[in-house]
């Protein structure tokens, strides 16, 4: 076994309130992302997203080696290196015909992973702290929620260092998160935006000190994990559907995966002030992980949700 094949590059684990945190752990390099964590992690998501005891992913970054933060700072450049001049030149003709057809989110590359994070019913947050850049910005722009500490150090480095536009939807999902002048701006000039100004632009969703970060994600985790995971999926589903359709188009989305969830039993209970159906409680039972059954709270089958427009 090689070294490279040895080398422990992911941590996972699975709290009993139905959360589960993956740390990139690759401190010697900045937690960048080799072919070895590329495919650990593209079939860690695929993992979670069948695992009906995980409703929410949390992914963070491992410390540097010196003990500075660190989520990713993107591709790993020697990887990259190494493996120049074995990529057969493409016809620019198949490239363009690349571009017309809708691409499925099917082989593990930092596209493919932002598209998976993206599409998956599992909803996902990012805790960013130190160095976010490149293709470490696109993982956390395809998280649903991201989350900052005050020592963040956002960017995006692929035109100042490496000369192109980043290949995992940098260019399209941070316009969407942020607007056209901000995108370009952090593209453009490859500066560090302060995480004020990434909370106050719509880039991250809360920004807190960096000895809090985690905790606060893994919290506001189990509180969406307390609640029912096929409507969060449908919510997620909705939402992105939103985003690539015209406004009544998708209003028909919404209704008919309220149908889809509808349940009158739970409106029955609150009216008339009765105790909630399983899957509409929260109880403090449920929040610290009781090993109890949660399954029939969830709709049948409990992945047979929508993905996300796609």
């Amino acid at each position: 076994m090689t070294r490279a094949a040895a080398e422990q590059v992911l941590t996972y684990t699975r709290t009993e309130a139905r959360v589960g945190h993956v740390t990139l752990s690759r401190p010697g390099r900045l937690n960048a992302i080799n072919a070895q964590l590329r495919d650990e992690l593209w079939s860690l998501l695929q993992g979670v997203d069948a695992d009906d005891g995980v409703h929410v992913l949390v992914i963070s970054g491992a410390p540097r080696s010196d003990g500075r933060p660190c989520f990713c700072a993107g591709a790993d450049v020697k990887d990259v290196a190494a493996a120049s001049g074995q990529e057969a030149e493409q016809n620019p003709a198949d490239l363009v015909r690349a571009m017309m057809v809708a691409r499925a989110p099917a082989a593990p590359s930092v596209a493919g992973i932002a598209d998976l994070l993206e599409s998956m019913s599992t909803p996902s947050i990012a805790a960013i702290d130190g160095v976010c850049t490149a293709g470490g910005l696109e993982l956390a722009l395809a998280c649903d929620l991201r989350v900052a500490a005050e020592t963040a150090e956002i960017s995006d480095l692929h035109i100042r260092n490496l000369g192109h536009i980043g290949g995992g939807g940098v260019a399209v999902r941070l316009q969407r998160a942020v607007g056209s002048a901000w995108a370009k701006e952090v593209m453009f000039t490859g500066a560090v935006v302060p995480p004020q100004t990434a909370l106050r632009i719509g880039l991250v969703n809360h920004v807190y000190p960096a000895d809090e970060l985690l905790a606060r994600a893994m919290a506001q985790a189990e509180r969406i994990a307390g609640h029912r995971a096929a409507a969060i999926g449908m919510a997620k589903a909705v939402i992105g559907a939103a985003e690539e359709i015209d406004k009544a188009t998708a209003i028909r989305y919404s209704l008919a995966g309220r149908r889809a969830l509808y349940s009158a039993a739970g409106y029955r209970a609150l009216t008339e002030k009765k105790g909630l159906p399983t899957w509409l409680k929260q109880t403090h039972e449920e929040v610290v992980g009781a090993r109890v059954n949660h399954r029939g709270g969830r709709c049948a089958p409990p992945r047979g949700r929508a993905r996300c427009g796609r």
